[in-house]
């Protein structure tokens, strides 16, 4: 017997998703014929000019995914929706999540050298200068999935994610509560609108209501957001760099 999912409000479904980046690799034009541009045949980069390109300006690791076309892959088996996988939606946040098309493994594919060719892995995380590469497959069990997570997370924030990832979990439930109390306020508003009319001497004190648990929830939307506050090293060792370049001036 299976148990049900848990419910989440669309409160906490804000926060229980992969947010997906689709780099498109873009060269400039080719050689100019006849007063036109000729289209720039495509090539595979270096791995460490795909991977500059897919990381682009954002400086949070990597968790990267190659689409497939004939399994399932890590995508269904370990990044699907579900109470099971809420914990690798929330330290999802901390990565730059990259999903890569499916020909990507073709030779000439600009991010074709973040694959090996033999065994080529559906999901890897690493750090943006590619370090600490971890491949991850769909026969990875989620506890190894959240272990390498943790794992390159610790390297790459100057805090571990533990006390902020328990925080979340615990505002989880504090949103569904929040958004189950302010929608049956929203419903009986409805209903005396219905019944009564907008003149309806019950609407100002419902109103206040309404407000105040929209405020209740604003408050939580704060507290995750400060939550999910952490500081990279690297943003740590650019500050170091530009305090210390500034004091010898």
């Amino acid at each position: 017997m299976t148990l049900p999912e848990v419910f989440r409000g669309p409160s906490s479904r804000h926060y229980l998703k992969m947010k997906w980046d689709y780099p498109v690799y873009a060269p400039g034009a080719g050689e100019k014929t006849e007063g036109t541009y000729s289209r720039a045949e495509r090539k595979a980069l270096t791995r460490e000019e795909a991977l500059a390109y897919i990381a682009g300006d954002d400086p949070r690791p990597l968790l990267v995914l190659r689409e497939c076309k004939v399994c399932n892959g890590t995508d269904d088996a370990l990044l699907k929706g579900g109470s099971d996988n809420e914990k690798t939606f929330l330290l999802s946040a901390w990565f730059h999540c990259v999903k890569l098309p499916v020909d990507v493994m073709e030779e000439n594919h600009p991010f074709n050298a973040l694959f090996t060719q033999k065994n080529p892995e559906h999901l890897f995380v690493c750090s943006t200068n590619g370090e600490n590469h971890k491949a991850l497959e769909s026969q990875t069990s989620r506890t190894e999935l959240w272990k390498s997570m943790h794992g390159l997370l610790g390297k790459e924030y100057t805090k571990k994610p533990d006390a902020s990832l328990k925080k979340l979990q615990a505002l989880l439930d504090k949103f569904d509560a929040q958004d189950q109390r302010l929608n049956e306020l929203l419903s009986r508003r409805d209903q005396i609108l219905e019944e009564d009319g907008p003149k309806s001497k019950k609407l100002p004190k419902l109103a206040t209501k309404i407000a105040k648990e929209e405020d209740s929830l604003a408050k939580l939307q704060g507290e995750a957001t400060k939550a999910y506050r952490l500081e990279l090293r690297r943003q740590k060792n650019l500050k170091k760099d530009k305090e210390a370049s500034s004091s010898t001036r």
